[in-house]
């Protein structure tokens, strides 16, 4: 009877020790002007335990006390944070915005909006985004980059052309958008002989906020920033390179000779006519495929400078690419070349 206590109050202190270490953290989550943030995701750091602020930017979350224990909080457009409970039970939490996300700036017309303010329906593509596809033509650095913006290509050898298309087709008359490169127009041929790596960021505007272009904008705007240099900045010089192969992704699984040769027969047979083949040794047979598909080596060279003084900024960029065919390879090999100047001088001083 003894031992059989023992071992019950043994339980019990394990029981209330175990419960012991469970408190509950409760407090009010507010942005930098103290209004309270509903849908604040509050979570213990490593695990999935996690909790809501509700419309008075209030939480109550129970969690495992000890010395490492961390609650996270995150919430959209704000900067995560990270606090060490340290045995309290009441925490109040001011979160700061993300000025990264919030006043990245996006061209608009003939000037810039910062995307908290905008309200147009408009996305960017930055061009280190770009840079890091290695891609071989510029209506690739929107294909799947932007929602409403479909890219069709035309020809499937290299440096083909391609059609692009925002949210659709017009009722009526041209169907292309209006490509601006530093406030020159292009066409979508033209857009695919500039660098990718000359690319400073891409914005589609896909509604009204074009209008400032007139009719010109009515299938939407793609307006195209190459890289500039920086006032008051020492010459900064880059080269970047890659070569590699390119292949068939996939191929049809075909049948070898053989193979060919005794389902024809059975077809035959079941028909009740003669068998065409009377010796179906026929061996593997030759696969076309490997004939008309080869590796297709593909290289780019690209050199920039760029840098500025107090009142000049300047960048300069050449690039070479090249890229043979998967089928015809050399006799369809497609080559670039690029030359970059890109100068602006401020002749006064005077900004108003």
């Amino acid at each position: 009877m003894k031992k059989f206590m023992t071992i019950l109050g043994l339980i019990i202190a394990f029981n209330f020790s175990s419960f012991s270490q469970q408190i509950t953290v409760t407090g009010i989550v507010t942005d930098d002007k103290d209004t309270p943030l509903p849908g604040v995701k509050v979570v213990e750091k490593g695990t999935n335990n996690g909790a809501l602020t509700d419309f008075d930017g209030k939480y109550s979350i129970t969690v495992q006390n000890n010395e490492e224990l961390t609650l996270t909080y995150f919430f959209i457009g704000f900067d995560k944070q990270e606090i060490i409970v340290a045995n309290r039970t009441t925490i109040d939490v001011q979160m700061s915005t993300d000025g990264q996300v919030l006043d990245e700036v996006v061209i608009v017309g003939y000037g810039s909006s910062r995307s908290k303010e905008l309200t147009g329906a408009s996305a960017k593509v930055k061009g280190e985004n770009i840079e890091k596809l290695n891609l071989s033509r510029m209506d690739q650095a929107l294909q799947g980059q932007i929602s409403g913006v479909n890219i069709n290509t035309n020809s499937g050898s290299p440096g083909g052309s391609s059609s692009i298309r925002i949210r659709g087709l017009s009722t009526f008359g041209d169907n292309d958008p209006l490509i601006l490169v530093d406030g020159v127009v292009y066409d979508s041929d033209g857009l695919n002989a500039l660098n990718p790596s000359d690319i400073e960021s891409i914005n589609v505007l896909k509604d009204a906020t074009a209008g400032i272009y007139g009719v010109r904008a009515a299938n939407g705007v793609i307006i195209v920033e190459t890289k500039k240099g920086r006032l008051n900045s020492k010459p900064r010089i880059e080269f970047n390179a890659y070569k590699g192969v390119q292949q068939t992704a996939k191929k049809l699984n075909l049948l070898t000779a053989e193979e060919y040769a005794v389902i024809k027969n059975e077809m035959f047979a079941f028909g009740g006519q003669d068998m065409p083949f009377a010796n179906t040794a026929l061996g593997d047979g030759t696969n076309w495929q490997d004939s008309v598909f080869q590796s297709a080596p593909v290289e780019s060279y690209n050199l920039s400078i760029s840098g500025g003084t107090g009142n000049t900024r300047y960048s300069l960029g050449a690039t070479y690419f090249s890229q043979q065919g998967i089928v015809g390879g050399a006799k369809s090999n497609f080559s670039r070349y690029n030359t970059r100047l890109n100068l602006s001088t401020d002749l006064s001083n005077n900004k108003n």
